[in-house]
């Protein structure tokens, strides 16, 4: 048992040193919709979102993962969460409504049915993208094999948004 948790702190430190030096800020991002977001979301100052409170499953995050969920959902003015254990239909057509579905761990991003006529308003975010080698190669494994999609990484976060309209790309971005 503690070799196993010596072992996943220790993927995790590593994980993170690679990460910050592949990251970049907003003066790397070349995708108009990823520098917005990242300069008028992510590296605001406030944010605090009320959607937080009305969910037990966003409560259990660390002061930092909170700030960063809060301004994506600021940001994208997000009217609805679902969870990815809730019995949801994602193949969501045209609305109107902001829908944001969290994955709590990358090995469940498999078992998400979505339709490739996804809507625009829907995004996904993953947590505990870098929790052990499993969890990383499940995150990598869904970006290869999904189409148009932009895909961010701010370590504690995977964001994924479905832009048939836009290159497909992958930013890793320090926040």
């Amino acid at each position: 048992m503690f070799y196993n948790s010596t072992r996943k702190m220790i993927y995790k430190f590593i994980s993170y040193l690679k990460f910050l030096i592949k990251s970049t800020n907003q003066h790397g991002v070349h995708s108009p919709f990823v520098y917005n977001f990242v300069t008028k979301g992510l590296y605001t100052k406030n944010a605090n979102s009320q959607l937080i409170e009305e969910f037990s499953e966003l409560k259990n995050f660390n002061r930092k993962e909170v700030k960063v969920i809060s301004k994506i959902i600021d940001y994208f003015r997000v009217d609805q969460i679902l969870f990815q254990n809730q019995n949801t239909n994602l193949q969501l057509d045209q609305e109107k409504k902001m829908k944001l579905v969290f994955v709590k761990k990358p090995q469940l991003l498999q078992s998400l049915n979505i339709s490739s006529n996804i809507s625009p308003k829907f995004f996904i975010v993953v947590k505990n993208i870098y929790e052990n080698k499993e969890a990383t190669a499940a995150w990598l494994y869904y970006l290869q094999k999904t189409e148009n999609i932009v895909s961010i990484n701010t370590f504690s976060f995977g964001l994924i948004f479905f832009r048939p309209e836009q290159a497909e790309e992958h930013f890793i971005i320090r926040v």
